[in-house]
């Protein structure tokens, strides 16, 4: 007579609790640590946002590649659950000339699954604005010009390159994590040349995140 084995199941693992809109401020890096991420010296608070930016009518060319124009935009989160969102906006001490800044959101989604599914469409759209330029008309002074490089994903962070041709060099990099139900936007320039700082800065907000 055979004998049937019975498989032992594990038990499922647990998964990381669900972050709450009053933890998002604290899950931000210091000023001091952009700063050393993006160019080694001081950079300082500008601006404090509890909702997403709106740069939908600066971009007239592709407005579908508003996600790689700018972090944690009104248009790219619309119809994705969202429910909460904290962000800042960072550059060196006020001078009439610098040349570093970064923006760093967090995105609160009511579940883990619709966090992920935000950031699987956010691959897609992405992909589909790398290697071309773009435009952004001003409402003062010349249209800026700026080219998109190909869009990277590297330890769960999705990133692409983002430099402005005309009237000035910027370059920029934007990078989107997801960690649980929270979503980590950001961007980082530098006229200092190409910098790798957004995932840097995406990647250690992450890592505040719980996993289990």
């Amino acid at each position: 007579r055979s004998i049937q084995q019975l498989s032992v199941l594990a038990p499922p693992a647990a998964s990381a609790p669900l972050i709450t809109a009053a933890a998002l401020p604290s899950l931000l890096l210091s000023a001091s640590e952009v700063g050393s991420a993006l160019s080694g010296t001081d950079m300082v608070v500008t601006r404090d946002v509890a909702e997403p930016w709106d740069d939908s009518a600066r971009l007239t060319d592709g407005p579908g590649c508003l996600a790689v124009a700018g972090a944690a935009q009104r248009g790219v989160y619309a119809g994705t659950g969202w429910t909460a969102l904290n962000g800042q906006v960072l550059r060196e001490p006020p001078t009439a000339q610098w040349s570093h800044f970064a923006t760093q959101a967090v995105v609160l989604f009511p579940t883990t699954a619709t966090a992920e599914d935000f950031l699987s469409r956010s691959r897609d759209s992405w992909a589909g604005c790398s290697s071309r330029e773009l435009t952004y008309p001003q409402p003062l002074g010349p249209e800026q010009l700026w080219s998109i490089g190909p869009v990277g994903f590297d330890s769960d962070v999705l990133s692409v390159s983002r430099v402005q041709r005309s009237p000035q060099t910027w370059s920029c990099q934007r990078a989107l994590t997801v960690h649980g139900n929270v979503a980590v936007d950001v961007e980082a320039c530098s006229l200092d040349g190409p910098t790798s700082a957004a995932a840097a800065i995406a990647g250690t907000i992450a890592d505040r995140l719980p996993t289990s």
